[in-house]
């Protein structure tokens, strides 16, 4: 069997590093297979970057153009999007690779374009929603808070949140499109298929959980046996609606009535210098630093495990989710978590079995479940018991090969 993926990354025989996450560790699952000849169509930025194979994996770079100063503030104003003129470079890699099936990974670019121009039958794995996103882009700073708080020059250049707000309403214009286009979708969540449900509704879906970075599977969360501080950490991107000003909220929330609890919370992810770093302290006048809250930056895999291993508590406080493979690493190495009643997350969660769901957006709520397990430690060690448990079946590697496979196999013999 061929099958090409779309992708904007890949594993290149499972590299470590930041940003290589599910879709790598299934590359690298896959690959492993003798019947399957995989090719992966992925975007580069690098112009010298040419076409290559490892083992039985071939993979195809797309170059971004390389354009002036000027021509990029004018798209990044004019909140221009990427047009059909990478089709014809698609549809070159589908006629060299001859695939049987094309796996698009996500509605957010201009992959599945180039579902109504071939014949070859199509999937898509869902990663989000933008058309959901964007009900949710103002959850947290909104857009007043955003305006006044931006620093000028980044928003004349055509860059900053309140600029990708527009870019995004265009994109979720595009992907509804895809939806109505588009015979098979790929999901895991009942967020996600209630979506396709309603914006392609004589499609096919269907179930299929992700692999995660397989460090994640050889370790184990233990609680503290000596407690001298206690340690939350959180991971999550430089997004404006992953909840960094509920967490600065919450942990000020937390320094001013319980001052008693030394308390570090931890952000992977984040970097003092992104954009929504600067944007909650101009917001609350006041640094991260003064609260003992550490922006930490991406991590490396196993920087970030030894980040979890030794926390008391992982907490995601999104406004909107598919399903955060932050919360599911967590989840896998056994940890206590805390999330927040987002997209999909309650699919993966459940409230007081595997962890605690909380309101997004509110910190009193999201305090008083960080104070009910730092007071009940033995609540806090079964919920990470029971979420590891759970994950170890889920994130088989195994049984999610095994179904990924099963679904190609229903769509060619459909077709």
């Amino acid at each position: 069997m061929k099958v090409l993926w779309f992708s904007n990354t890949h594993a290149v025989g499972g590299t470590k590093g930041i940003g290589c996450s599910w879709i790598g560790s299934l590359e690298t699952q896959l690959s492993k297979i003798p019947d399957i000849q995989l090719g992966i169509l992925y975007i580069s930025y690098e112009p010298d970057d040419l076409p290559f194979s490892i083992g039985n994996t071939s993979y195809f770079p797309i170059i971004k153009p390389v354009v002036n100063k000027f021509q990029k503030i004018f798209s990044q104003v004019t909140h221009e999007l990427d047009s059909e003129t990478n089709i014809p470079q698609y549809l070159d890699i589908v006629n060299q690779f001859k695939p049987d099936i094309i796996h698009i990974f996500g509605t957010e670019s201009d992959f599945a374009l180039i579902i109504n121009k071939t014949t070859i039958p199509c999937i898509i794995h869902i990663q989000g929603n933008l058309t959901s996103y964007s009900l949710k882009w103002f959850s947290g700073l909104n857009k007043i808070d955003i305006l006044k708080h931006t620093k000028k020059w980044l928003f004349l250049k055509g860059y900053g949140y309140f600029h990708d707000y527009f870019l995004i309403l265009k994109a979720a214009a595009r992907e509804r499109k895809i939806f109505q286009e588009c015979r098979y979708f790929m999901g895991r969540t009942d967020w996600d298929r209630r979506i396709t449900l309603v914006l392609s509704p004589h499609s096919k879906y269907f179930h299929c959980d992700e692999i995660m970075r397989s460090e994640f599977y050889l370790h184990q969360w233990q609680p503290k046996t000596i407690q001298s501080n206690y340690t939350i950490v959180s991971t999550i991107k430089s997004n404006v609606y992953k909840g960094l000003e509920t967490i600065f909220e919450c942990k000020t929330i937390l320094s001013q009535r319980f001052p008693e609890l030394d308390i570090l919370w931890k952000v992977a992810g984040i970097k003092e210098q992104d954009e929504i770093s600067y944007l909650v302290e101009r917001k609350y006048k006041a640094r991260f630093r003064d609260y003992n809250i550490q922006l930490l930056g991406p991590l490396l895999e196993d920087e970030l495990i030894n980040e979890l291993l030794t926390a008391d508590l992982f907490v995601h406080a999104s406004h909107i989710e598919n399903s955060p493979n932050s919360v599911c690493e967590g989840m896998l190495l056994g940890m206590p978590v805390i999330a927040t009643y987002a997209g999909g997350t309650p699919s993966i969660l459940s409230d007081k079995s595997e962890g605690l769901l909380v309101q997004d957006g509110d910190p009193y709520v999201l305090t008083g479940a960080i104070i009910e397990l730092f007071r009940n430690k033995r609540l806090a060690s079964l919920l990470g018991e029971n979420a590891r448990i759970k994950s170890l079946i889920r994130n088989n590697p195994e049984k999610i090969v095994q179904d990924v496979m099963n679904i190609y196999s229903t769509i060619l013999s459909e077709n």
